[in-house]
């Protein structure tokens, strides 16, 4: 068996491992009890969101993000740095990028929240997450190379700054009781500027390693993504952000990504489509790894077996993909919570099967 584990102060994840976005500390519809009988390692919030709700006083005011979401599992926390780019490329006056940091409300309605390396690290650290992030200033593959060397400038001094913060902050603590620092590779579409990021990261040396920006482009991994995990050391723990198709998953495996998380499981469990048929045939090759099943299909009206027979969650084992159609035709939440913990189980058994291989040798 082909396996490795990064190893934190809430116990180990097993690589490689699809981490659900547990976004405002939960994901969405699925008790965190279920979510532990999935195979799910750990769950990744969103520092912006839970600092704006229900805010971080509370949260540690009620013990921490692990005790507030009653999950035991270790947290990953975002910087924040995605929500402020998806504020600055939306409605115009919800965010404003300086070289201190970034300014966000998620509406008009709302006051600016200051974002700073600083604050971003002290944010994470309240919270209790395990695995925290160094704020990056994220740009649109196409944005103009002004823009793109920007970018890159503004991630090495922030993440500068994040290593300081995080080592004063955690000095006293043991090693072994620390979380982790991942900091995260930006460039845009230029090799040039990727490798300037990557360099200066190595250079400030962190836990594990992220790639920033747009990892899809028509259905398709972008080339940066391989470029990105050549230009890091080999053996460091690699975090595909924002990749969730099964098959984009598979093809960043292979350029030896190892942490993968997306909203499109959850989300798209939601709207009644889900994951079924794992084919492990193509885990090394490429191609096809999944089948979709829409539930607003009528053949799924009368079906008496399962949705997936391959599959032993508590969706296939207890339920026929008839019942399942029913709920989401009658609008009954339900629907959404099996149809959540089947597409979670789906992406556990993809990463299970993923562990007893060896990934293509692309770094």
């Amino acid at each position: 068996m082909i396996s490795s584990v990064l190893s934190t102060r809430r116990g180990d994840i097993s690589l490689p491992q699809f981490v659900p976005d547990a976004t405002r500390a939960v994901v969405r519809g699925v008790p965190t009890s279920v979510l532990q009988q999935t195979g799910v390692d750990a769950v990744l919030v969103s520092t912006a969101h839970l600092v704006s709700q229900p805010g971080t006083s509370v949260v540690r005011a009620l013990g921490g993000v692990h005790r507030f979401m009653g999950w035991s599992g270790p947290v990953l926390s975002d910087s924040g740095g995605f929500q402020a780019f998806s504020l600055l490329t939306g409605q115009k006056g919800l965010a404003t990028v300086s070289d201190a940091g970034l300014s966000y409300r998620f509406s008009p309605k709302q006051r600016f929240r200051e974002l700073t390396p600083k604050s971003c690290i002290e944010t994470q650290l309240h919270l209790g997450a395990d695995v925290v992030y160094c704020l990056d200033y994220c740009t649109h593959p196409l944005a103009p190379d002004a823009e793109q060397e920007k970018s890159v400038a503004l991630t090495v001094r922030w993440a500068t700054e994040c290593r300081a913060t995080f080592d004063r902050l955690v000095a006293d603590t043991p090693p072994l009781q620390r979380p982790k620092l991942f900091a995260v590779v930006q460039g845009g579409q230029r090799a040039d500027l990727r490798t300037r990021c990557a360099d200066a990261l190595m250079d400030l040396g962190f836990d594990g390693y992220g790639f920033g920006g747009y990892p899809i482009a028509a259905g398709q991994l972008v080339d940066e993504v391989e470029l990105t995990a050549r230009l890091l050391p080999p053996g460091a723990v690699l975090h595909g952000l924002g990749i969730g198709t099964p098959e984009s998953l598979v093809a960043a495996w292979r350029c030896g990504y190892s942490i993968f998380d997306c909203t499109l499981p959850t989300r798209n469990a939601r709207r009644g489509v889900l994951y079924t048929g794992l084919d492990t045939r193509n885990l090394a090759a490429g191609g096809r790894v999944s089948r979709i099943a829409r539930m607003s299909d009528e053949k799924w009206v009368r079906a008496s077996g399962p949705v997936d027979p391959g599959c032993d969650c508590q969706l296939c084992a207890h339920y026929g993909a008839g019942y399942l159609a029913h709920l989401f035709r009658v609008a009954d939440s339900l629907a959404q919570t099996l149809a959540s913990v089947h597409n979670l189980r789906f992406y556990a058994r993809l990463t299970a099967a993923l562990r007893e291989r060896v990934p293509g040798a692309v770094r």
